[in-house]
């Protein structure tokens, strides 16, 4: 439950007040958390807001960015609402704000294969109007608020540098090419709306080697316990198998790293998520073998 005297709270529900016609603020029951992680999301109606602290403003640019020359290649993405004027300065923090798009079911794991195919075959020729996708530093962003003598957070600083070269040579010699890249190609990063599956969440969003997309797929399969099929079915729907060319297990790699630095991040907002942390660092740095969870 987010406090009310949260100023991320106050932020969003600012701009809620503003964006959404008609909508009186009457209190926490009239905007739904849909999320809180590295950035907490808010609805009201039509409209989700994302609210970081004015530190990130440079990732909340990136994204309205990204939203923009994404939209203009065909890409099916989340629309910016009053995309003029964003991202929105509001007291300690920065807020974009991006139209709600709901309808029955859920995506699936074809769906995601599609999207990683579509950045593909619709942004090589804009990648170099983009930031550069850099994953290596995603992680170390993530867990630069934790002194240097955190355990896991010095593992991450530490396994981040010895996966950095390895990253530069395979990003540079991807035989799928260069394109704009999600990143963190995942179920929770897209939304089902009534025109399709639509990309939201373009935090890490750049240019950078298209197979990278795909590792999502396969750590889900490898470190989640997802079904065969469901690799099978993004993979046919990406219309590519990376999985042959050697590089890709440094993109795994990478991956891997990511979703453990944003569980150690975030650690501090739930127990569960304290324990998953844990786990994720245990698993690369001392070779447990436990399935990680998703949350």
């Amino acid at each position: 439950m987010v406090d009310a005297a949260d100023p991320r709270w106050i932020a969003g529900a600012d701009v809620l007040d503003h964006l959404v016609d008609g909508a009186a603020r009457t209190g926490a029951d009239a905007i739904e958390v849909v999320r809180d992680g590295a950035a907490l999301l808010l609805r009201r109606n039509d409209v989700l807001v994302r609210v970081r602290p004015a530190a990130d403003a440079a990732v909340a640019e990136r994204e309205v960015h990204l939203a923009g020359v994404l939209a203009a290649a065909g890409v099916p993405v989340t629309e910016l609402v009053a995309p003029d004027g964003q991202p929105l300065a509001v007291g300690s923090c920065v807020v974009t704000a991006w139209r709600w798009a709901e309808a029955p079911g859920a995506s699936t794991p074809a769906d995601l294969g599609h999207l990683a195919r579509t950045l593909r075959e619709c942004t090589a020729d804009v990648a170099l109007t983009v930031p550069v996708l850099d994953p290596i530093e995603a992680a170390l962003g993530a867990v630069a608020h934790l002194p240097d003598d955190d355990p896991e957070a010095a593992f991450v600083r530490i396994h981040a540098a010895s996966l950095a070269g390895a990253w530069a040579d395979a990003a540079s010699d991807d035989p799928l090419g260069r394109a704009v890249v999600h990143g963190d190609l995942h179920a929770g990063n897209v939304v089902a709306s009534p025109s399709g599956v639509l990309l939201t969440d373009l935090e890490l969003a750049g240019a950078g080697p298209s197979s990278y997309d795909a590792a999502p797929a396969v750590v889900a399969q490898v470190r989640y316990g997802a079904d065969d099929a469901d690799l099978d079915a993004f993979l046919a729907a990406f219309g590519a198998d990376p999985r042959g060319w050697t590089g890709f297990a440094t993109f795994t790699a990478v991956y891997e790293l990511w979703v453990t630095a944003w569980a150690v991040g975030v650690r501090h907002q739930d127990p569960s998520w304290a324990r998953e942390a844990a786990r994720r660092v245990a698993t690369l740095r001392d070779g447990a073998e436990e399935p990680w969870t998703l949350h």
